[in-house]
């Protein structure tokens, strides 16, 4: 055989392997996975990986649980900025100490305590309290989002559940929402002595379509329960003792569903403002007043009095609630109160007149 025929034969093997050798390469997804590992936390130096929460959340990455064991941590400022992180509160110590109960997150009113800025997030088991700093600022717990303006084009941050927390002795609020995404879940959690025990404030709307607040009990906030500035939400199974309002359903606040909630001694049991067609059942309520005015409609006037007009008609929907002092057939009479307020030279000015709403199936017994 020639030489030439050899180099001919040899090149035609060459290819041969060479594409045998391409195909069995393996190919390379665009999905994103992660490695799971357990980091963990633990304020006795030399117990576990890190003594402080915001080292361990800095140091970790996306797809991993930060074990935080029990015991006291003067933090604040902890940012959860990669998705898929889960902050678990250990209720034991890891090694030596005698600290037992949820891990203490204790703030000093210098910063959010906790911030959740990315998807997939999960804060539960947790003591969190947070009072005023030396220099009267006020921050929250624990925010979720943000209500910034400099947030406002940020992609959403979708499936964050904050639950089974105690929360305390925040001026401001227990836990905010801002404008974040779907299926955002506060449940389960125990907040008390905060201005606002659960707030939402939403500026664009643009992201919600699953909010879910249920299971929490709150008590003692100065100014309101639980607030929530979205429609076609569901604010349930929750028990909320000893604030002044409630629940206030702020603007947009329209289509909402309040059900099956515990109120006792709030003094203004449920605020609407500015929505209406709401529906309010299932409810118990409990040492409400008999002779003053038990729930709030605001309604600010911005244009005509047409705006008015339909937000009287277009009014919420109270059915099936237990009242405890209720006794008779028919429909039970709520005694409150409608405020229309207008901006003059920049200032808000309203009046209040005394107003009627109907409860128009009351519940014999209270609900459990």
């Amino acid at each position: 055989m020639s030489n030439k025929s050899l180099i001919w034969k040899w090149l035609a093997v060459g290819i041969i392997l060479l594409f045998v050798g391409i195909c069995t390469i393996p190919s390379v997804t665009s999905e994103q996975t992660y490695d799971k590992t357990i980091i963990t936390v633990d304020d006795e130096p030399g117990d576990a990986d890190f003594t402080l929460i915001k080292e361990a959340v800095n140091y970790s990455s996306p797809g991993d649980t930060i074990e935080v064991y029990s015991g006291t941590y003067l933090e604040q400022g902890i940012c959860i900025g990669k998705d898929n992180i889960t902050l678990l509160g250990i209720s034991h110590e890891l090694g030596d100490g005698n600290d037992s109960g949820k891990p203490f997150i204790k703030g000093d009113g210098t910063a959010l305590v906790i911030h959740v800025e990315e998807s997939h997030v999960i804060v539960s088991n947790f003591i969190i309290e947070n009072p005023y700093a030396s220099n009267f600022t006020a921050y929250s717990c624990i925010m979720v989002g943000n209500d910034t303006v400099e947030f406002y084009n940020e992609i959403e941050r979708n499936n964050i559940t904050i639950s089974d927390c105690i929360i305390r002795n925040s001026p401001r609020r227990g836990i905010g929402v801002g404008d974040v995404g779907n299926n955002i879940k506060i449940i389960n959690n125990g907040i008390s002595n905060c201005s606002y025990g659960i707030s939402t404030v939403s500026t664009t709307h643009r992201f919600w379509e699953t909010l879910n607040i249920s299971g929490n009990v709150i008590t003692d906030c100065s100014m309101v329960g639980i607030t929530v500035d979205d429609t076609l939400q569901a604010i349930s199974g929750n028990t909320i003792r000893r604030c002044r309002v409630g629940i206030s359903l702020y603007p947009p606040g329209s289509g909402n569903v309040v059900y099956g909630n515990d109120f006792e001694n709030c003094p203004v049991g449920v605020r609407s403002e500015n929505g209406g067609r709401n529906t309010i059942t299932k409810n118990n309520f409990k040492n409400y007043s008999l002779i003053g005015c038990w729930f709030e409609r605001d309604f600010y006037l911005y244009f005509s009095g047409l705006g008015l007009i339909q937000y009287i008609i277009r009014k919420d929907r109270w059915v099936y609630n237990y009242w405890d002092t209720w006794i008779g057939i028919g429909p039970k009479k709520i005694l409150g109160t409608l405020a229309i307020g207008r901006y003059i030279l920049g200032y808000p000015f309203y009046i209040t007149i005394p107003w009627v709403d109907r409860d128009w199936n009351p519940a014999q017994e209270a609900y459990n």
